[in-house]
């Protein structure tokens, strides 16, 4: 029985980036960091979101769920609809360690 370990902030950063493709699909990916709230996540900031994208991160084999909810910008930032952002957490199994 091989031990497991939760992912690094490079591989889900790793994981995260190789879904977009090269595309601006969030069109800022921010603030990405470990998520300490639940086991194994990690979270990032952005402008918008592309539900295909987040099917495409949830549906890899990595993923246990994707969850994300409307934030409020920074203060200064504006307070209408278009300058809403997003939190996206990404929950990922553990890794069995090499």
């Amino acid at each position: 029985m091989q031990n497991k370990r939760d992912l690094t902030i490079q591989e889900s950063y790793d994981l995260i980036y190789k879904y977009l493709n090269g595309e601006n699909i969030f069109s800022v990916f921010s603030n990405h960091r470990k998520y300490n709230k639940l086991k194994n996540t990690f979270r990032f900031t952005a402008n918008a979101i592309s539900v295909k994208h987040l099917l495409e991160i949830y549906n890899d084999e990595q993923v246990i769920n994707v969850y994300y909810n409307p934030a409020m910008p920074p203060p200064g930032s504006g307070l209408d609809g278009a300058s809403l952002r997003f939190k996206v957490y990404i929950e990922y199994y553990q890794k069995e360690e090499e």
